[in-house]
């Protein structure tokens, strides 16, 4: 899945020279910050589109805030918007852990696109504190383990708040994204260090970004190329979506005993 392209050298030669991860062997979950405005959401729909159109993998989508850029997969069974995103989590984990259980790896990956985690986690402490708790217990021990059984997590936030996921499971993201301005704050919440410390909060516009790579010596600025047919890419995820394996555990083709 490519994540962008090298930032210096789209803007002075036009060149598109690939930021790119491969999941399961090199990356399960991504964890995508920014504020409002940096082109994160839209960036993110990108990458799903990759991940299904490539058919690198299956993608379920938990978005709480049922936000109009996803409108278009409503009804689809792959989608779950307002109170029904935290089922689409929960139902996630049951298959997470069910595939552990029964020691099967999975020959095709899969995703769950968590969008607006802070938000979902506070409507969540709204109903009560133990669902806010298991919620976060529940996307830890994913991204604690989760690469090793082909699944993995794509989750969008403002803010990377530690206190948003259980202890220590934030550093569990094989892949970093900072969308837009980045603050100081935010530069050293989300692990950026090194060269670029001293101008955390550079000059970045819609659809740029940094990118911190497990097993890759330095931190990537990149930038997502314009979508110029947004409404077409939705109608293509759309299908996608409708089009691919459901939660049970594959008896089958999909599985491999171990």
């Amino acid at each position: 899945m490519i994540l962008g392209y090298q930032l210096s050298d789209y803007q002075e030669y036009g060149l598109k020279v690939p930021v790119s991860i491969t999941l399961a062997k090199q990356t399960s979950s991504i964890l995508i910050a920014g504020k409002s405005g940096s082109g994160k959401s839209l960036s993110a729909r990108w990458y799903l589109w990759q991940l299904l159109s490539s058919g690198e993998s299956a993608v379920y989508i938990s978005d709480y805030k049922a936000g109009e850029e996803y409108e278009a997969f409503e009804g689809s069974p792959a989608y779950a918007s307002g109170q029904d995103a935290i089922q689409m989590i929960l139902d996630f984990y049951d298959f997470f852990t069910e595939i552990r259980r029964r020691r099967i790896r999975l020959k095709k990956h899969y995703t769950l696109f968590i969008e607006e985690y802070f938000g979902l986690l506070t409507y969540a402490e709204t109903q009560s504190k133990k669902l806010k708790t298991e919620i976060m217990s529940k996307v830890g021990e994913i991204l604690a383990v989760s690469r090793a059984l082909n699944t993995g997590l794509m989750v969008c936030v403002q803010r990377a708040d530690a206190a948003n996921f259980a202890s220590g499971s934030r550093e569990q993201f094989q892949a970093v994204l900072s969308f837009g301005r980045c603050s100081a704050e935010q530069f050293r919440m989300l692990g950026f260090s090194g060269e670029l410390e001293e101008n955390p909060t550079g000059s970045y516009k819609a659809g740029q970004a940094l990118a911190l790579i497990d097993g890759q010596e330095s931190v990537q600025e990149i930038i997502v190329p314009l979508i110029r047919n947004p409404d077409v890419m939705c109608r293509d995820l759309r299908f996608y979506l409708s089009h691919q394996p459901d939660f049970r555990p594959p008896d089958g083709a999909d599985a491999v005993r171990q």
